[in-house]
């Protein structure tokens, strides 16, 4: 549970603490029953209970299920770009930083399979009042990885490689985006994280035309 101990955690009050709290607590519940039965078969009510708070709790956070939804989802994919964005930061060369940025993203693949149910799901059947948020936000997480992944190829021509970012970062995202997919639909005949190495080696020993 994501707890408020940054620095803005510092001048709220105990009552803002207690809220924070509670919208917290009830997030979490939401995004393990939402994962655990879906979308549609899940209600507000089975959230408030998991969430040891009355269902009048989550309509002073969250005016439907819809939007409780929407925020899960917004959620988990802004701690992925958070994270990513930080271990990428954190690596001093192009190469190492396409190493953690494949390990990163097949790894939350892995990891994470009750999200992209989600998000499969969400794909799947319109839902009123949220699609339009939540396809504008996918797209822009979209549009920052290619961003990413841009810059590392660039980098790469800098010092002295030739390649096409653009195509490469297409390609890298489309491998990834594949390899998520065939993972959820269990036609994978392994884990996403043995085609880490593979990916690597395509990427990292042929970016020579």
């Amino acid at each position: 549970m994501i707890q408020s101990t940054n620095e803005d955690s510092k001048t709220l009050t105990r009552k803002e603490r207690e809220s924070a709290f509670r919208r917290d607590a009830i997030l979490d519940a939401a995004r393990e029953i939402f994962e655990r039965d879906g979308f549609f078969n899940t209600t507000m009510a089975q959230i408030a209970a998991r969430a040891e708070f009355g269902v009048g709790t989550l309509y002073q956070f969250f005016p439907s299920k819809q939007a409780l939804f929407s925020e899960v989802i917004r959620r988990g994919l802004d701690a992925f770009m958070i994270s990513l964005k930080n271990l990428v930061a954190r690596k001093a060369s192009w190469r190492d930083k396409l190493s953690i940025f494949v390990e990163f993203n097949i790894g939350w693949i892995e990891n994470n399979p009750g999200f992209h149910r989600l998000l499969h799901e969400f794909y799947a059947a319109p839902m009123p009042e949220v699609s339009q948020q939540i396809l504008d936000y996918i797209r822009e997480l979209h549009l920052e990885n290619l961003r990413i992944t841009r810059e590392i190829f660039m980098e790469a021509n800098r010092e002295g490689e030739r390649c096409d970012p653009e195509l490469k970062s297409l390609m890298l995202m489309g491998i990834i985006h594949t390899i998520a997919q065939a993972h959820y639909l269990g036609i994978l005949e392994k884990g996403p994280a043995e085609f880490t190495a593979g990916i690597l080696d395509e990427f990292l020993r042929r970016v020579l035309p």
